[in-house]
């Protein structure tokens, strides 16, 4: 199988309310061989304010943000150019978590369908989990990076990459951050074959559950470099929900729970302890069978024989799978009422799925070049958030297309929202990026980047112009 990696640089740390400004990729054969690589930077979409940190580490040059080509013109091509190398494994470092999201986040507001990475045969998975992995259970496969400001051993992707040799020309740059990914991935791959294969065969949901089901005890790879390996026991999926699967930890023993009523369940899931444990292999979880666990020394002590025995008693236990089920569904059932539709368009991106109707608008919609039809079709969404949507791609790439006072109102939202002084808006606006360029000018850390500071404060103080001359009808 072929694999993607691939890396943002984005406007801030915010994985709904920011936006990528660079996207690097690249596809790379079964033997770790770089076929095609993508490397794509854009300028702002109207109302997002950067975080002048944020660009200050990923060193985007400000005429880029000014004058580049659009959000959605990049967007577009890394679509297009996903969509011809897949089928592949989709991976990055720390990618669940973050530039995952932001994917999903850009194709959603570009009217793509947001799943690209995981539908159609595609895989995901991440290279930062298959790291704590690997470094718990082969020690000697991939050295610790090591960072001289905390004199502590780092699993950032930069110190890693020094410390393994790799070539990494700017940390933080995405085409370089990709290179050095794929560099960690070919010493793992080389070094531990049998444990990356495996790796990328269970990212594939439905291998999966074939190796679950040959297996009676798994073991669970920790996610973060504090966390260990977890010994547990499948017991049943969500009915509602078939790719949330949860597992009993062998570290603790049914019997004294076996008779817990449904909020006791519950509590089991949410506790501290996490006696019952809930993967979705959607994400990508890591489990390992006794053959990769036996011969090494992550856990505290040996493969209990008593394993065996509490997986008899969860087997056999059927009344208390029955009602975990009923709790799975209750607590699921729980959240959506707990949970209702967001307040922002951005975090709306799960609040249902696309129609078919409104499928083919956003086709037709993508492939027209005619400004004034796509408007038309823009009004014709049944969803409104993709009205929406498609409004704000529309102001973006030839607001002309708006009457006078249409126009003013596009006008307005942005401005009100780039120039918020409430401190709890949870996007970065005027107020807190000029807050944030006084705390770099007065931290002795970033005292050789005075001159890169003072150019994006006079970026800011632009910005914070345009939207005042867009509250002026």
């Amino acid at each position: 199988m072929n694999y993607v990696f691939y890396d943002f640089e984005t406007s801030g740390t915010n994985r709904y309310f920011d936006q990528p400004i660079q996207i690097a990729a690249a596809l790379v054969n079964e033997d770790f061989e770089i076929v095609e690589t993508l490397n794509e930077t854009c300028k702002l979409k109207d109302g997002i304010v950067p975080h002048p940190q944020a660009l200050l580490i990923n060193k985007i040059k400000i005429n880029t943000l000014k004058n580049g080509q659009s959000f959605f013109e990049m967007i577009n091509k890394v679509h297009g150019k996903f969509t011809d190398w897949s089928p592949a494994a989709f991976i990055g470092y720390n990618s669940l978590f973050f530039d995952e999201v932001v994917l999903r986040q850009s194709l959603y507001q570009s009217l793509y369908d947001p799943y690209l990475t995981n539908t159609n045969d595609n895989r995901r998975a991440d290279l930062y989990h298959i790291m704590c992995a690997i470094t718990k259970l082969r020690p000697n496969v991939v050295k610790l990076g090591h960072n001289p400001k905390t004199e502590k051993d780092s699993y950032k992707l930069e110190y890693l990459a020094i410390a393994n040799n790799v070539e990494q020309e700017q940390a933080h740059d995405a085409m370089s951050d990709v290179y050095a990914t794929i560099g960690l991935a070919k010493i793992i791959k080389e070094k531990a074959s049998d444990f990356w294969n495996h790796c990328i065969s269970i990212s594939s949901p439905n291998n999966f559950l074939s190796y679950l089901n040959s297996h009676d005890i798994v073991f669970k790879a920790p996610s973060h470099p504090s966390h260990d390996f977890s010994p547990m026991s499948f017991m049943t999926a969500n009915p509602e929900r078939t790719k949330e699967l949860s597992f009993f930890d062998l570290n603790y023993d049914l019997e004294k729970y076996k008779d817990s009523r449904l909020t006791g369940i519950i509590s089991l899931i949410e506790s501290k302890e996490k006696i019952i444990k809930i993967l979705e292999i959607n994400k990508a979880p890591i489990i390992l069978g006794e053959d990769f666990i036996k011969n090494s020394d992550v856990l505290s002590k040996k493969i209990e024989s008593n394993y065996y025995d509490k997986v008899k008693i969860i087997k056999s236990n059927q009344a208390f799978i029955e009602k975990l089920e009923q709790a799975l569904v209750d607590r699921s059932q729980d959240k959506a009422v707990n949970y209702p539709m967001p307040d922002f368009l951005e975090t709306q991106i799960y609040s249902g799925f696309s129609g078919q109707a409104d499928k083919e608008k956003m086709n037709d919609f993508r492939k027209t070049a005619d400004f004034k039809k796509k408007y038309s079709i823009s009004k014709d969404f049944e969803d409104p958030r993709y009205r929406e949507i498609a409004y704000r791609i529309l102001f973006n790439e030839c607001p002309e297309v708006f009457t006078e006072d249409k126009l003013n109102e596009r006008k307005q939202f942005f401005a009100q929202r780039a120039l918020d002084s409430n401190n709890d808006v949870k996007w970065c606006t005027i107020d807190k990026a000029k807050r944030a360029i006084e705390s770099l000018q007065d931290d002795d850390t970033y005292k050789d980047d005075a001159s890169s500071i003072r150019e994006i404060e006079s970026f800011i103080n632009e910005e914070e112009e345009k939207y005042k001359e867009y509250l002026v009808r």
